[in-house]
């Protein structure tokens, strides 16, 4: 590849963004629509005797990618090829890939949580458009300002498939992200992109890595057949609903897993419900800095500014305080009001008894507590039952 060039169809190379075993990305401006893209390449000329078959896949999944609109998507403009290059004309995010952010420390689990959810978002969008990405890992997920995420690649996994025997180290990115079946070679659904995302999410939580080995084949190894502690072993900070959440993305069977990114979508929000607010302060400690860092007299917020009075009542700042608990404890899950361990876990390891009770069908109600919760079918009876005795005690005299 020439690293000096400086024009690429229609549009002018500016800089190089970066360099990986599929290609090149660079900076570059399209003088068409004025404006500045990524431009990612791909060599098409490394196996002339496949080179029709990876030009037909990276065009067909080019132009899948290119359907999708989601925010957690990465928007493709535009596609084509020039001198044995396949090229890619995509938006220029400014942002922070997550495996940089990782290298550092583990996110807050509440931050990691959100992340999650929009990449399963994203993913579960991109499913039902038929495409899949096949090699989720925190190199391919950008973290933007304002807590948003994008998931970058789509459609180039996808591109050299055929070589997973020879080169599912390079081709397919890190192998220690992927499914068991595709280390395995087998087919591949929409389900290998959960486990990579469970592996994912993991790692965020934990802040250790899953998978990994001394070569690719102990790696390899590990991915099908290692089953890792719940994540709240290593940080006690994870709450049992969202051990099962990672439990079930991280399901060696793909049957086994989540069904759909959907599912799995729906149960992380489920979990940020049970988490408490990045900045969320107990009411006592919040009072005590609203009182350290009280206006000065004449300010706008006069609440502040009261003091407790000899007599002992509530002053309106710690009325506002409570309300305020008050309304924050309503909008919690069952869960953070409930201790509901024991239940979950009696879903983890259900016993002979708890089997049976989840096999039984349920007994239909009986007629008594039908006429107790059915007012309408109260009235109707007692309707029925009087003009019967009516008609008796005419027919009587």
């Amino acid at each position: 590849m020439n690293d000096k060039r400086k024009q690429l169809g229609r549009y002018h190379i500016e800089a190089e963004l970066g360099r990986g075993a599929m290609g090149v990305v660079y900076q570059a401006h399209d003088p068409m629509l004025e404006r500045t893209v990524a431009l990612k390449t791909i060599a098409l000329d490394e196996a002339a005797h496949d080179r029709e078959e990876y030009q037909a896949r990276f065009f067909q999944e080019a132009k899948a990618v290119a359907r999708l609109n989601h925010p957690a998507v990465i928007t493709i403009y535009d596609f084509g090829e020039e001198d044995a290059l396949a090229y890619m004309a995509m938006e220029l995010l400014s942002g922070r890939e997550l495996s940089a952010h990782l290298a550092e420390a583990a996110p807050p689990i509440r931050e990691a949580v959100a992340i999650a959810e929009q990449v399963a978002e994203g993913l579960a969008f991109a499913h039902d458009g038929g495409v899949i990405h096949r090699d989720i890992k925190p190199g391919n997920i950008m973290l933007l300002p304002r807590g948003r995420v994008k998931i970058m690649d789509f459609g180039i996994a996808r591109l050299r498939l055929s070589d997973v025997a020879t080169q599912v180290g390079t081709r397919l990115g890190t192998p220690r992200y992927m499914s068991p079946e595709q280390v395995g070679g087998g087919a591949l659904d929409h389900r290998t992109d959960i486990f990579s995302l469970g592996i994912v999410l993991y790692e965020m939580l934990t802040g250790t890595r899953l998978f990994h080995g001394e070569d690719l084949t102990h790696v390899m190894h590990s991915v099908a057949t290692f089953e890792p502690p719940p994540p709240s072993r290593i940080n006690p900070q994870v709450t049992p609903l969202l051990d099962l959440v990672v439990r079930r993305a991280l399901e060696k069977k793909p049957a086994d897993r989540y069904a759909s990114a959907w599912e799995m979508v729906d149960d992380l929000r489920h979990c940020l419900q049970e988490l408490p607010p990045v900045s969320a302060t107990p009411p006592d400690d919040a009072e005590r800095k609203l009182g350290e860092s009280a206006p000065e007299e004449g300010a706008a917020d006069k609440t502040v500014l009261l003091k407790p009075p000899s007599d002992g009542t509530l002053t309106v700042r710690r009325l506002n305080a409570q309300a305020d608990t008050q309304s924050r404890l309503a909008r919690l899950a069952l869960s953070r009001r409930f201790d509901s361990a024991e239940g979950l876990g009696r879903l983890q390891t259900p016993a002979p008894r708890d089997r049976q009770a989840l096999a039984r069908a349920p007994r239909p109600p009986g007629l008594l507590r039908r006429l107790r919760h059915d007012h309408d079918l109260a009235w109707l009876t007692l309707t029925i039952g009087a003009v019967t005795l009516l008609a008796a005690a005419l027919a009587l005299s």
